[in-house]
């Protein structure tokens, strides 16, 4: 029986990559850090992979523990945690620590991980790679189905709306 898959997403590193996000992490860290959220929240793999975004604790403007604000579940699919030590130690250990390393996939292009992924067998997807995916397509509710739609939106979810029908007629135009 195989293990299940995790994907392991070195936040800051990838994030400062982003064209968009890197200077807004600048300007509004907690805005660049919802957004990007969103965006795993949006790509993340259809299949059953645990997929865990690692921040480092002392960019995060929260109160700090002995072990860091970690496992703070996002969505049921998509685990924030923020390191205590930095995102790179903890990614670090976690590929080394693991049973299966053949199953965790970690997205950085920092080399001293990408030394320890190579070194225990891990995968290793690129943060060029991943900021080109594309969102998942949902499934269409069948009739019958009970959809619950929201009450209200909040004004960063219509921005973001408007953003997105912005982009697609531009690219319609083009």
């Amino acid at each position: 029986m195989s293990s299940r898959r995790e994907l392991l997403i070195d936040a800051f590193n990838v994030i400062f990559a982003d064209p968009r996000l890197g200077p807004l992490v600048r300007r509004d860290p907690e805005a660049a850090r919802n957004q990007f959220l969103d965006y795993v929240q949006a790509n993340r793999p259809a299949d059953s992979s645990r997929v865990t975004v690692v921040f480092d604790a002392h960019r995060d403007p929260g109160p700090s523990t002995d072990s860091g604000r970690q496992n703070r579940a996002y969505s049921s699919s998509v685990h924030v945690v923020f390191a205590r030590e930095t995102a790179d130690v903890w990614i670090q250990r976690r590929v080394r620590e693991a049973s299966q390393p053949q199953n965790i996939t970690v997205v950085t292009s920092d080399r001293e991980i990408l030394a320890t992924v190579r070194a225990h067998g891990a995968q290793h997807l690129s943060v060029s790679r991943f900021l080109r995916l594309r969102p998942r397509r949902k499934r269409r509710p069948a009739p019958g189905d009970d959809v619950e739609k929201p009450s209200s939106m909040s004004r960063r979810e219509l921005e973001e709306l408007e953003r997105m029908f912005e982009e697609r007629k531009k690219n319609d135009e083009s």
